[in-house]
């Protein structure tokens, strides 16, 4: 090892462990959806498609990545529970999960590469994630595209009361999912009457010890909501330390209280190539991240020469 690199290599693994996941070819979003910059924050979202007619128009518009929810429950009130596209406390839909994917696979086969849709399965029980993997591995093998799964694994701020998904039967159940992105995030109890949270250390090491303790491979995005995100910095900064090749993923609720400046101040300082945000039109306007990719650029060739100039003195 050169002497001068050691002491540096030293301090860098005295912040923590590194969680390094397996070396294997994961589909890159970006390159999926031709991003030559890398500017993960382009990408574009249709939030809550539970619906044939939301569907229809997500799949018929440039939209890039679907989000759908997850839940047991009956199509238009009748026959049996099954998997379907809602949002609880809703449990019926005129859309299954069987259709939904279907749908979107059919789509893809036939759409040009610049068309092609990506998919985030919102998955609200351990239920709803256990008995929809039978429609998902009929389907796997043909889904060249991306493939998010999601779930709520930690209970998370501000004092959230709604129940994570178990996380060990979360992990078992995808493990086989070997070319998917895992979204793994925390309940959150946040809104229009809250002003200010942050997600705890004890929050973030709970994420990360039930990483290391399911020996969890696959691409991992952390979904983090913007008004608490923005407050806690250092701790979105541990999480993309922690955890090699993960990204954030930004989300909002429709009236949450969020500080644009220090939300715009997180996504720069992290970087718009690790940072996705699926947030209201209006939010989004507000951080203006217009020339987001040339001053990510800039500041990591300023970072480049810092670190030159620690190994040469």
């Amino acid at each position: 090892m050169n002497s001068k690199l050691g002491p540096l290599f030293c301090i860098l693994l005295s912040f923590g462990t590194v969680i390094r996941q397996t070396d294997m070819a994961y589909l890159n979003v970006a390159e999926f959806f031709n991003i030559t910059n890398g500017n993960l924050s382009s990408i574009t979202w249709a939030h809550a498609v539970n619906s044939k007619s939301e569907l229809a128009a997500s799949l018929n518009s440039s939209i890039m990545m679907l989000e759908a929810d997850v839940v047991i429950g009956k199509i238009n009130n009748s026959g049996n529970e099954i998997p379907i596209m809602a949002h609880p406390p809703a449990n019926t839909s005129d859309l299954s999960l069987s259709d939904f994917l279907s749908e979107i696979l059919e789509f893809n086969l036939k759409a040009n590469s610049q068309a092609k849709k990506g998919v985030k399965l919102d998955f609200k029980s351990i239920e709803a994630l256990e008995n929809s993997l039978d429609e998902l591995d009929k389907l796997y093998a043909n889904m060249s595209y991306p493939v998010w799964i999601n779930a709520d694994i930690i209970s998370g701020p501000v004092n959230a009361t709604g129940t994570p998904v178990d996380p060990a039967r979360f992990f078992k159940n995808t493990k086989h999912f070997q070319n998917s992105t895992l979204s793994i995030g925390w309940t959150t109890n946040y809104g229009q009457n809250f002003s200010t949270s942050t997600y705890s250390n004890d929050q973030i090491t709970n994420m990360l010890d039930v990483i290391l303790q399911n020996n969890v491979s696959q691409s991992i995005t952390f979904p983090v909501r913007a008004g608490i995100a923005a407050e806690s910095a250092t701790q979105m900064r541990r999480l993309l330390s922690d955890v090699t090749n993960s990204t954030l993923t930004i989300w909002s609720g429709d009236g949450d209280n969020v500080n644009a400046k220090k939300l715009q101040q997180l996504i720069l300082s992290v970087g718009v190539n690790k940072t996705y945000i699926d947030v209201p039109d209006a939010l989004l306007k507000e951080i203006n991240l217009s020339g987001s990719s040339s001053v990510a650029k800039t500041t990591l060739k300023l970072l480049g020469i810092a670190l030159v100039a620690i190994l040469v003195l």
